[in-house]
């Protein structure tokens, strides 16, 4: 009987290596260095004020509650940080613009229905928040660990786990209740379990779905990977093999709840993006400005010129990795065939975010599982091969 992934897991986990106690301590380090340095950001007034819509669809009392609750829960300081400023002085003032502003948050919808969650089992969201951060970020720190390990040695997956988390800005992320540590951590194990795990690829195919109620825009990820899933297995086995259904039966599902769920959400790229890049929207419903593509190439200049001009790697991480990348496509030519379309399929998000959202201060928050995915093909493409790199499935051409 195939053994359930959580337990295949962490079989490979054990304190009698040396290495393991010494993952452990970071990890328990790792876990309180994030709970002593916590941000709050705005983001903590959406998420909240979208969790408590769920409970009721008064914009005044979500309003009232989202505000009171922080107040109680937030150091004084923190507090006042998101109640300061032009914008943050609009929303705290006025119930109706804050509601016009909780679609952008409840797209998530199976992040704030696990807020929800908590909050019903006694957590304040505040704290569920910061539990929906920091534990997803320590299981990832887990699961990069066990992956690494099955390919190199303990000490070798240990050090590379541990900078990997800093470089990655992976510990930044946790630091912010966001649900960008939870979508990292259902990508990277949906991959996990695709590349190293044959008998659970219909666990990969549900967490792929999954990942879109987190993100929405995990789409551009989960799109070409089934399809790529898709072609690999019906050459290998033919069309009616039972993982091209599968696969295409997770695509069509995943398609469908990204339109769904920004038709429910009455996402329009165009709105975020002028409000995010142009100028912040205190009304969302009162929007009616038209696509200008003057001022989106305006934008696209400016965000570019920040990339070659600025001091890219301190604005973002995204040049190093792209180096490791080419590294690790040279480096395995003729090997590791899925693992190196999903670092090609990564290449795409990363061209995709910069046309159409490009934040580049706030890049690694949506990259650390395409990080992660370098990585991996870098140390894989390097070590000495082991047994772990015949017991994969057929699509990582390994």
């Amino acid at each position: 009987m195939p053994m359930e992934p959580g337990r295949d897991l962490f079989k490979a986990f054990s304190l009698r290596r040396p290495a393991d106690v010494v993952f452990v301590f970071f990890l328990l380090l790792f876990v309180s260095s994030i709970l002593g340095n916590f941000l709050y950001t705005w983001d903590v007034v959406g998420y909240v004020g979208a969790a408590l819509s769920w409970q009721t669809s008064d914009p005044l009392a979500i309003h009232t509650q989202t505000y009171e609750l922080l107040r109680l829960e937030l150091p004084e300081q923190a507090f006042a940080g998101l109640v300061g400023g032009p914008y943050a002085t609009a929303m705290a003032s006025n119930a109706e613009q804050f509601y016009s502003q909780l679609d952008m948050y409840r797209i998530k919808p199976l992040y704030v229905g696990l807020l929800n969650l908590l909050d019903a089992v006694g957590l304040s969201l505040v704290d569920a928040g910061k539990m929906l951060s920091v534990v997803p970020a320590g299981l990832l720190c887990i699961l990069i660990y066990v992956w690494l390990k099955r390919h190199v040695s303990a000490n070798f997956a240990l050090s590379i786990t541990v900078l990997l988390s800093l470089c990655s800005r992976l510990f930044d992320v946790a630091r912010v209740i966001l649900p960008d540590s939870l979508s990292a951590l259902i990508l990277v194990l949906a991959v996990y379990l695709l590349l190293e795990r044959p008998a659970a690829t219909r666990w990969a195919f549900s967490l792929l779905v999954l990942s879109i109620l987190v993100r929405t825009n995990n789409i551009l990820f989960v799109t070409p990977l089934l399809i790529y899933v898709g072609y690999a297995e019906s050459r290998l086995r033919g069309w009616q093999s039972i993982e091209v259904r599968r696969s295409a039966i997770a695509l069509v599902v995943a398609v469908i709840c990204y339109f769904v769920v920004s038709a429910s959400f009455n996402h329009q790229w165009w709105r975020l993006f002028h409000h995010t890049f142009i100028e912040s929207i205190a009304d969302m419903n009162a929007f009616a400005v038209s696509f200008s593509f003057d001022q989106y190439l305006q934008v696209l200049g400016t965000r570019l010129r920040q990339i070659v001009i600025g001091n890219f790697v301190m604005v973002t991480m995204l040049l190093p990795f792209l180096l490791f990348a080419m590294l690790g496509l040279l480096a395995s030519r003729g090997r590791f065939a899925a693992l190196r379309m999903i670092v090609a399929i990564s290449f795409l998000n990363f061209v995709c975010y910069f046309l159409m959202f490009p934040l580049v201060e706030s890049w690694d928050r949506f990259f650390i599982p395409f990080y992660i995915f370098i990585v991996v093909l870098v140390v894989k493409s390097v070590a000495a091969p082991s047994m772990a790199d015949n017991n994969q499935v057929p699509i990582s051409g390994a």
